[in-house]
């Protein structure tokens, strides 16, 4: 069994400030976001080579002032909500939503449930904060690098770790401006490599985090707590459903959504799931 899990706020919210460079229309972004997602669904385009049995999107809710987060642009979720229907219908897809957790955090929970199933699975997404998810039977496409990132990439990326599940660490105590994660006062990546000097990649997450904290003072554990709270993934949610198998509406009935420029991909992609003749 071969998953896609696809963090569909980095995927979309790319797609969004893309189109906003071609044009006003909302449709813009929803035909990027699909080419996207067919020319990654496509083993011949998506630089992974494999065929995927299930899909699911996870998405945040829509609470920007609950995360401290700039307000989005008009029509911005309205053509997002446009989108998931889009994607359910074209590729019966699950489209999953947390009221209480983000969706990096419903990711996280369906992945582990795949490991535990033994299924191979693929996160494709733009956001650092999953790369912590990489290990042999989960593997991290970037949306930014357009590419499959291997464990030493992630782990040189963070200078310091010695595994890609120790990012979160990395980023509790170097902080994440982005996130507006503080992190530990005064430490940067000099005072976090000097942390991680004596943990071995045969360490497990529990036996690192405790050699980290012997290595800090009362207020520095609290800071590294506080932060870690934010950038370890959550991966036990309740009630998340599993992905969804891949099915395929008819090329025709596709293209009378109106989306413009999307059928040769979805053409392209429905030929090879089905096995269809050139």
């Amino acid at each position: 069994m071969t998953d896609a899990i696809f963090d569909a706020n980095s995927l979309f919210a790319r797609s969004w400030y893309a189109a906003q460079r071609i044009s006003t229309d909302p449709k813009e972004a929803v035909r990027l976001a699909i080419n996207t997602i067919l020319l990654l669904l496509n083993p011949d385009t998506n630089k992974i080579g494999s065929l995927f049995d299930r899909t699911l999107f996870a998405w945040d809710s829509h609470r920007d002032e609950d995360k401290d987060r700039a307000e989005k642009p008009p029509n911005y979720y309205e053509t997002m909500d446009v989108l998931k229907e889009i994607l359910a219908f074209m590729l019966n897809t699950v489209n999953v939503i947390h009221q209480n957790a983000e969706g990096d955090d419903i990711v996280s929970t369906v992945i582990h449930k795949g490991l535990r199933e033994k299924h191979t699975s693929y996160v494709i997404s733009g956001d650092k904060d999953l790369m912590q998810l990489q290990e042999e039977n989960c593997q991290y496409y970037s949306l930014h690098d357009k590419a499959l990132l291997s464990s030493a990439f992630i782990i040189h990326k963070f200078g310091n770790i010695k595994r890609p599940s120790q990012v979160a660490l990395y980023l509790a105590i170097v902080g994440d401006p982005v996130d507006k994660i503080k992190g530990i006062t005064g430490f940067g990546e000099v005072r976090c490599k000097k942390l991680f000097e004596a943990i071995t990649p045969d360490m497990d997450l529990k036996t690192v985090i405790r050699v980290i904290l012997n290595q800090l003072n009362e207020r520095q554990r609290e800071e590294f707590y506080y932060a870690l709270e934010r950038t370890l993934l959550k991966n036990d949610l309740v009630g998340i459903p599993d992905p969804s198998p891949l099915e395929f509406r008819e090329p025709e009935e596709v293209y009378d959504l109106g989306i413009p420029q999307i059928g040769y991909y979805y053409r392209e992609v429905h030929r090879i799931y089905l096995k269809e003749p050139f």
